[in-house]
């Protein structure tokens, strides 16, 4: 529902002069937040640790276990953005390569 009415003459139109509804202007002033981890990624992750528990104790394979350690350091890159503030961008790419390397690496280890 977008309802017109504004208390100052100058919102009422954007920097371009088109008309801005009131409901638009308090959108923009306050984003809606998205969540840091979506719930089907929160269930990979725990799927994975799963995973990589049972892998642990049982000592059955250990590029599995590789595997399931490159996907949850892929996983952290959401959180070092949120948490290390300016440097959470480059420890992000940081982590999204030492993750894929380390993925290429099982596979080689795996099939070769």
């Amino acid at each position: 529902m977008h309802y017109r009415w504004f208390v100052d003459e100058e919102k009422q139109t954007d920097a371009y002069g088109m008309p801005v509804s009131r409901a638009e202007y308090d959108e923009a002033l306050h984003p809606q937040k998205t969540p840091l981890y979506q719930p089907k990624e929160m269930l990979a992750i725990a799927v994975v640790a799963g995973i990589l528990l049972y892998e642990w104790f049982a000592g059955d394979s250990a590029p599995v276990m590789y595997m399931c350690v490159s996907f949850l350091t892929f996983e952290l890159r959401p959180l070092a953005k949120l948490c290390l503030g300016k440097n959470g961008r480059a420890v992000s790419n940081a982590l999204t390569g030492f993750s894929v390397a380390m993925f290429m690496g099982t596979l080689v280890w795996t099939f070769f």
